[in-house]
Protein backbone atom coordinates (compact mmCIF):
# COMPACT_ATOMS: atom_id res chain seq x y z
CA UNK A 1 0.00 0.00 0.00
CA UNK A 2 2.87 2.39 0.51
CA UNK A 3 4.04 1.93 -3.07
CA UNK A 4 1.09 2.55 -4.16
CA UNK A 5 0.79 5.82 -2.48
CA UNK A 6 4.12 6.98 -3.23
CA UNK A 7 3.92 5.82 -7.13
CA UNK A 8 0.50 8.64 -7.08
CA UNK A 9 2.56 11.08 -5.14
CA UNK A 10 5.18 10.73 -7.73
CA UNK A 11 3.19 10.96 -10.60
CA UNK A 12 1.16 13.92 -9.69
CA UNK A 13 4.37 15.45 -8.51
CA UNK A 14 4.24 18.58 -5.92
CA UNK A 15 0.45 19.77 -6.78
CA UNK A 16 0.38 19.03 -10.44
CA UNK A 17 -2.70 16.61 -11.10
CA UNK A 18 -3.83 14.69 -13.91
CA UNK A 19 -7.78 16.33 -13.23
CA UNK A 20 -7.98 19.09 -12.17
CA UNK A 21 -11.60 19.92 -10.71
CA UNK A 22 -11.06 24.07 -10.27
CA UNK A 23 -10.12 23.91 -15.02
CA UNK A 24 -13.91 24.53 -16.11
CA UNK A 25 -13.92 23.89 -19.99
CA UNK A 26 -16.09 24.64 -22.42
CA UNK A 27 -17.18 23.34 -26.16
CA UNK A 28 -18.07 25.82 -28.58
CA UNK A 29 -19.65 25.25 -31.66
CA UNK A 30 -21.22 27.03 -34.72
CA UNK A 31 -20.44 28.94 -37.81
CA UNK A 32 -19.10 32.92 -38.03
CA UNK A 33 -20.58 34.81 -35.03
CA UNK A 34 -19.16 32.00 -33.12
CA UNK A 35 -15.71 31.89 -34.62
CA UNK A 36 -15.68 35.62 -34.46
CA UNK A 37 -15.85 38.31 -36.53
CA UNK A 38 -14.11 41.49 -34.86
CA UNK A 39 -10.97 43.39 -35.97
CA UNK A 40 -7.98 41.79 -33.45
CA UNK A 41 -6.97 44.30 -30.88
CA UNK A 42 -3.40 44.95 -28.95
CA UNK A 43 -5.67 44.22 -26.10
CA UNK A 44 -7.08 41.07 -26.96
CA UNK A 45 -3.79 39.71 -27.17
CA UNK A 46 -2.86 40.44 -23.97
CA UNK A 47 -3.45 36.83 -22.18
CA UNK A 48 -4.30 35.51 -18.82
CA UNK A 49 -3.34 32.91 -16.99
CA UNK A 50 -6.52 32.06 -16.08
CA UNK A 51 -8.38 31.92 -19.26
CA UNK A 52 -6.94 29.21 -21.42
CA UNK A 53 -7.83 27.87 -24.97
CA UNK A 54 -7.83 24.30 -25.69
CA UNK A 55 -6.67 24.34 -28.87
CA UNK A 56 -8.92 22.57 -31.10
CA UNK A 57 -7.16 23.87 -35.06
CA UNK A 58 -3.57 23.05 -36.33
CA UNK A 59 -2.62 26.36 -36.74
CA UNK A 60 -0.22 28.92 -34.89
CA UNK A 61 2.93 26.61 -33.86
CA UNK A 62 0.35 25.15 -31.41
CA UNK A 63 -0.44 21.65 -30.98
CA UNK A 64 -4.05 20.22 -31.41
CA UNK A 65 -5.11 18.84 -27.52
CA UNK A 66 -2.91 21.13 -25.74
CA UNK A 67 -4.05 23.88 -23.77
CA UNK A 68 -2.36 27.77 -24.10
CA UNK A 69 -3.29 31.06 -22.70
CA UNK A 70 -6.45 32.31 -24.45
CA UNK A 71 -5.69 34.82 -27.52
CA UNK A 72 -7.19 35.55 -30.81
CA UNK A 73 -7.72 33.12 -33.10
CA UNK A 74 -9.64 31.27 -30.57
CA UNK A 75 -10.50 28.30 -33.68
CA UNK A 76 -9.18 28.23 -36.64
CA UNK A 77 -6.94 30.38 -38.26
CA UNK A 78 -9.08 32.72 -40.18
CA UNK A 79 -10.93 33.52 -36.66
CA UNK A 80 -11.16 36.53 -35.11
CA UNK A 81 -12.56 37.96 -32.21
CA UNK A 82 -16.21 37.18 -30.76
CA UNK A 83 -18.17 35.55 -28.57
CA UNK A 84 -15.98 33.25 -26.57
CA UNK A 85 -13.48 35.89 -25.80
CA UNK A 86 -15.50 38.12 -23.92
CA UNK A 87 -16.93 35.16 -22.29
CA UNK A 88 -13.79 33.52 -20.69
CA UNK A 89 -12.85 37.22 -19.60
CA UNK A 90 -15.95 37.59 -17.85
CA UNK A 91 -16.18 34.25 -16.33
CA UNK A 92 -12.51 34.62 -14.99
CA UNK A 93 -13.82 38.16 -13.37
CA UNK A 94 -16.45 36.89 -11.65
CA UNK A 95 -15.18 33.21 -10.65
CA UNK A 96 -13.30 32.78 -7.83
CA UNK A 97 -9.08 33.05 -8.33
CA UNK A 98 -8.80 28.78 -7.40
CA UNK A 99 -11.20 28.40 -10.83
CA UNK A 100 -9.26 28.85 -14.84
CA UNK A 101 -11.45 28.95 -17.51
CA UNK A 102 -10.71 26.91 -20.97
CA UNK A 103 -12.87 27.37 -24.49
CA UNK A 104 -12.53 24.87 -27.36
CA UNK A 105 -13.71 26.35 -30.24
CA UNK A 106 -14.53 24.80 -33.56
CA UNK A 107 -16.78 27.18 -36.00
CA UNK A 108 -16.61 27.78 -39.45
CA UNK A 109 -18.61 30.63 -41.39
CA UNK A 110 -21.41 29.81 -43.45
CA UNK A 111 -22.10 26.12 -42.69
CA UNK A 112 -25.11 24.22 -41.89
CA UNK A 113 -25.80 22.48 -38.61
CA UNK A 114 -25.51 18.96 -40.80
CA UNK A 115 -22.30 19.83 -40.32
CA UNK A 116 -21.50 18.95 -37.09
CA UNK A 117 -24.09 15.83 -37.10
CA UNK A 118 -22.03 12.84 -36.95
CA UNK A 119 -24.71 10.86 -39.07
CA UNK A 120 -25.03 13.88 -42.05
CA UNK A 121 -21.53 15.66 -41.84
CA UNK A 122 -20.00 13.52 -44.60
CA UNK A 123 -22.54 13.78 -47.27
CA UNK A 124 -23.03 17.46 -46.22
CA UNK A 125 -18.97 17.81 -47.16
CA UNK A 126 -19.05 15.67 -50.38
CA UNK A 127 -21.90 17.93 -51.73
CA UNK A 128 -20.14 21.34 -51.15
CA UNK A 129 -16.97 19.40 -52.93
CA UNK A 130 -19.70 18.38 -55.35
CA UNK A 131 -20.66 22.32 -56.03
CA UNK A 132 -17.32 23.57 -55.79
CA UNK A 133 -18.83 25.44 -52.45
CA UNK A 134 -14.92 24.34 -51.27
CA UNK A 135 -13.55 28.01 -49.54
CA UNK A 136 -13.91 26.68 -46.39
CA UNK A 137 -12.40 23.59 -46.67
CA UNK A 138 -9.30 24.99 -45.73
CA UNK A 139 -10.56 25.51 -42.01
CA UNK A 140 -12.59 22.20 -41.73
CA UNK A 141 -9.05 20.16 -42.46
CA UNK A 142 -7.65 22.83 -39.37
CA UNK A 143 -10.14 20.61 -37.41
CA UNK A 144 -8.93 17.25 -38.84
CA UNK A 145 -12.01 16.75 -41.61
CA UNK A 146 -14.75 16.51 -39.18
CA UNK A 147 -15.60 18.64 -36.69
CA UNK A 148 -18.07 16.58 -34.88
CA UNK A 149 -15.08 14.03 -34.65
CA UNK A 150 -12.87 16.87 -33.13
CA UNK A 151 -15.52 18.18 -30.70
CA UNK A 152 -15.59 14.91 -29.50
CA UNK A 153 -11.36 14.40 -29.10
CA UNK A 154 -11.95 18.13 -27.94
CA UNK A 155 -14.44 16.47 -25.23
CA UNK A 156 -12.57 13.65 -23.95
CA UNK A 157 -9.27 15.56 -23.09
CA UNK A 158 -11.24 18.24 -21.30
CA UNK A 159 -12.71 15.15 -19.37
CA UNK A 160 -8.95 13.78 -18.39
CA UNK A 161 -7.58 17.71 -17.48
CA UNK A 162 -10.35 19.02 -16.00
CA UNK A 163 -14.27 19.30 -15.96
CA UNK A 164 -16.68 19.92 -19.15
CA UNK A 165 -19.11 22.80 -17.57
CA UNK A 166 -20.62 22.95 -20.68
CA UNK A 167 -21.45 24.30 -24.27
CA UNK A 168 -21.61 27.37 -26.30
CA UNK A 169 -23.44 27.28 -29.17
CA UNK A 170 -23.96 30.26 -32.25
CA UNK A 171 -25.44 28.81 -36.06
CA UNK A 172 -28.64 29.26 -37.57
CA UNK A 173 -28.25 31.99 -40.46
CA UNK A 174 -27.26 29.16 -42.75
CA UNK A 175 -30.45 27.45 -42.14
CA UNK A 176 -33.03 30.08 -42.01
CA UNK A 177 -34.96 27.49 -44.57
CA UNK A 178 -34.72 24.90 -42.30
CA UNK A 179 -37.72 23.76 -40.98
CA UNK A 180 -36.81 21.14 -38.46
CA UNK A 181 -33.78 23.01 -37.41
CA UNK A 182 -34.45 23.11 -33.77
CA UNK A 183 -34.56 19.24 -33.77
CA UNK A 184 -31.63 18.77 -35.27
CA UNK A 185 -29.67 21.29 -32.81
CA UNK A 186 -30.83 19.03 -30.20
CA UNK A 187 -29.77 15.76 -31.85
CA UNK A 188 -26.25 17.05 -32.48
CA UNK A 189 -26.43 18.09 -28.35
CA UNK A 190 -27.65 14.76 -27.63
CA UNK A 191 -24.86 12.84 -29.77
CA UNK A 192 -22.38 14.96 -28.12
CA UNK A 193 -24.15 14.18 -24.44
CA UNK A 194 -24.07 10.08 -25.38
CA UNK A 195 -20.46 10.23 -26.43
CA UNK A 196 -18.77 12.10 -23.78
CA UNK A 197 -20.79 10.25 -21.39
CA UNK A 198 -22.16 13.59 -19.75
CA UNK A 199 -24.85 14.27 -17.40
CA UNK A 200 -27.36 16.23 -19.18
CA UNK A 201 -29.03 17.86 -16.17
CA UNK A 202 -25.45 19.21 -15.74
CA UNK A 203 -24.17 20.01 -18.73
CA UNK A 204 -25.88 23.17 -20.30
CA UNK A 205 -25.92 24.51 -23.57
CA UNK A 206 -26.40 28.15 -24.16
CA UNK A 207 -27.80 29.04 -27.92
CA UNK A 208 -27.03 32.79 -29.13
CA UNK A 209 -29.73 34.83 -30.76
CA UNK A 210 -29.02 35.75 -34.04
CA UNK A 211 -28.50 39.67 -34.27
CA UNK A 212 -31.93 41.02 -34.20
CA UNK A 213 -31.43 43.96 -36.46
CA UNK A 214 -29.54 41.80 -38.67
CA UNK A 215 -31.40 40.09 -42.09
CA UNK A 216 -32.48 36.78 -39.99
CA UNK A 217 -33.25 38.52 -36.87
CA UNK A 218 -36.89 37.13 -37.59
CA UNK A 219 -35.45 33.59 -36.98
CA UNK A 220 -35.13 33.79 -33.35
CA UNK A 221 -38.31 32.18 -32.44
CA UNK A 222 -36.05 28.94 -33.89
CA UNK A 223 -33.43 29.63 -31.47
CA UNK A 224 -36.41 30.20 -28.54
CA UNK A 225 -37.50 26.57 -30.03
CA UNK A 226 -34.40 24.83 -29.90
CA UNK A 227 -33.69 25.49 -26.59
CA UNK A 228 -37.17 24.58 -25.52
CA UNK A 229 -36.54 21.13 -27.00
CA UNK A 230 -33.64 20.47 -24.70
CA UNK A 231 -34.30 20.62 -21.27
CA UNK A 232 -31.06 21.97 -20.06
CA UNK A 233 -31.00 24.71 -23.42
CA UNK A 234 -31.34 28.46 -22.65
CA UNK A 235 -31.27 30.93 -24.93
CA UNK A 236 -29.09 34.16 -24.78
CA UNK A 237 -30.73 37.68 -25.95
CA UNK A 238 -28.91 39.82 -28.54
CA UNK A 239 -30.90 42.40 -28.10
CA UNK A 240 -29.09 45.54 -28.14
CA UNK A 241 -26.35 43.68 -29.98
CA UNK A 242 -25.56 45.81 -32.73
CA UNK A 243 -24.62 43.85 -36.50
CA UNK A 244 -22.47 45.74 -38.66
CA UNK A 245 -23.92 46.09 -42.23
CA UNK A 246 -21.39 44.57 -44.94
CA UNK A 247 -21.78 44.84 -48.61
CA UNK A 248 -24.15 41.83 -49.00
CA UNK A 249 -25.39 41.14 -45.90
CA UNK A 250 -26.01 41.96 -42.28
CA UNK A 251 -25.55 38.90 -39.84
CA UNK A 252 -22.15 39.37 -37.95
CA UNK A 253 -22.16 41.57 -34.70
CA UNK A 254 -19.77 44.53 -34.08
CA UNK A 255 -17.11 44.06 -31.38
CA UNK A 256 -19.32 45.70 -29.35
CA UNK A 257 -22.49 43.53 -30.22
CA UNK A 258 -19.87 40.60 -29.50
CA UNK A 259 -18.91 41.66 -26.05
CA UNK A 260 -22.41 42.39 -25.01
CA UNK A 261 -23.75 38.77 -26.30
CA UNK A 262 -20.70 37.02 -25.22
CA UNK A 263 -20.66 38.58 -21.38
CA UNK A 264 -24.69 37.56 -21.56
CA UNK A 265 -23.25 34.44 -22.42
CA UNK A 266 -20.82 34.23 -19.33
CA UNK A 267 -23.61 36.12 -16.96
CA UNK A 268 -25.72 32.86 -17.51
CA UNK A 269 -23.48 30.40 -16.97
CA UNK A 270 -22.23 31.71 -13.88
CA UNK A 271 -26.11 31.78 -12.62
CA UNK A 272 -25.98 28.13 -13.15
CA UNK A 273 -22.72 27.50 -11.99
CA UNK A 274 -24.40 29.14 -8.81
CA UNK A 275 -27.56 26.90 -8.58
CA UNK A 276 -25.37 23.57 -8.83
CA UNK A 277 -23.68 24.56 -5.48
CA UNK A 278 -24.76 21.89 -3.16
CA UNK A 279 -26.75 23.86 0.12
CA UNK A 280 -24.48 23.99 2.65
CA UNK A 281 -25.17 20.80 5.50
CA UNK A 282 -24.82 21.93 8.97
CA UNK A 283 -25.65 18.50 10.26
CA UNK A 284 -22.11 17.19 9.51
CA UNK A 285 -18.27 17.94 10.15
CA UNK A 286 -16.07 18.31 7.79
CA UNK A 287 -13.17 16.56 9.15
CA UNK A 288 -10.82 17.97 6.59
CA UNK A 289 -11.46 21.42 8.42
CA UNK A 290 -9.60 19.52 11.57
CA UNK A 291 -5.89 20.95 11.13
CA UNK A 292 -2.95 19.07 13.36
CA UNK A 293 0.41 20.37 13.42
CA UNK A 294 1.91 17.70 11.89
CA UNK A 295 1.87 17.53 7.64
CA UNK A 296 -0.40 14.61 8.11
CA UNK A 297 -3.78 14.36 10.46
CA UNK A 298 -3.34 11.93 13.14
CA UNK A 299 -6.10 9.63 14.12
CA UNK A 300 -6.64 5.93 14.96
CA UNK A 301 -5.84 3.94 12.20
CA UNK A 302 -2.10 2.11 12.12
CA UNK A 303 0.63 4.95 11.95
CA UNK A 304 3.37 2.79 9.96
CA UNK A 305 2.62 3.68 6.83
CA UNK A 306 1.26 7.54 6.81
CA UNK A 307 5.07 7.61 8.84
CA UNK A 308 6.25 6.16 5.57
CA UNK A 309 4.78 8.30 3.45
CA UNK A 310 5.52 11.50 5.57
CA UNK A 311 8.95 10.35 5.80
CA UNK A 312 9.74 9.73 1.71
CA UNK A 313 11.51 11.90 -0.39
CA UNK A 314 8.30 12.47 -2.35
CA UNK A 315 6.36 13.23 0.28
CA UNK A 316 9.00 15.83 1.65
CA UNK A 317 8.79 17.14 -1.60
CA UNK A 318 5.39 17.85 -1.70
CA UNK A 319 5.58 18.88 2.22
CA UNK A 320 8.20 21.72 0.81
CA UNK A 321 5.43 23.48 -1.36
CA UNK A 322 3.52 23.64 1.49
CA UNK A 323 0.80 21.43 0.51
CA UNK A 324 -0.26 18.78 3.47
CA UNK A 325 -0.50 15.15 3.32
CA UNK A 326 -3.74 14.13 5.27
CA UNK A 327 -5.12 11.00 6.00
CA UNK A 328 -8.81 11.36 6.43
CA UNK A 329 -10.19 8.09 8.79
CA UNK A 330 -13.45 8.35 8.17
CA UNK A 331 -13.19 8.46 4.39
CA UNK A 332 -10.19 5.83 4.52
CA UNK A 333 -8.51 8.07 2.16
CA UNK A 334 -5.31 9.99 1.55
CA UNK A 335 -5.43 13.43 0.83
CA UNK A 336 -3.32 16.33 -0.20
CA UNK A 337 -4.38 19.54 1.30
CA UNK A 338 -2.87 23.03 0.58
CA UNK A 339 -4.30 27.12 0.90
CA UNK A 340 -4.93 29.66 -1.78
CA UNK A 341 -6.01 33.11 -1.53
CA UNK A 342 -7.28 31.82 1.72
CA UNK A 343 -9.69 29.07 0.70
CA UNK A 344 -8.48 25.44 1.56
CA UNK A 345 -8.42 23.18 -1.63
CA UNK A 346 -8.24 19.31 -1.07
CA UNK A 347 -7.32 16.52 -3.47
CA UNK A 348 -7.90 12.70 -2.88
CA UNK A 349 -5.15 10.33 -3.85
CA UNK A 350 -6.12 7.20 -2.88
CA UNK A 351 -9.19 5.38 -1.82
CA UNK A 352 -13.04 6.09 -3.14
CA UNK A 353 -15.60 8.59 -1.82
CA UNK A 354 -18.80 6.49 -0.96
Amino acid sequence: MVKKFLFSLAVLGAVSFAQDPNLHIYLAYGQSNMSGQATITDTDRQTNPRFLVLRAGNHSNQKVGEFYPAAPPMGHSGSKVGIVDFFGRKMIKELPDSITVAVANVAIGGQSIDLFDKDRNAAYVQNAKNKNDTWWIQYLNEYGGDVHKRIVEMGKIAKQKGVIKGFLFHQGEADYQMKDWPERVKKVYDQFIEELELDPEKTPILLGELAPTGDLGWRNDAVKEAADLIPNGYVISAQGCPAIKEPSYTLHFTRDGYQTLGERYAEKMLELLKAQEPAPDSSKTDSSKVAPSDSIGRDSTASDSTNAIRNSAVARAVESHLPRLFYDVREHSLFVRFKKNGVEHRYRLTGRKE
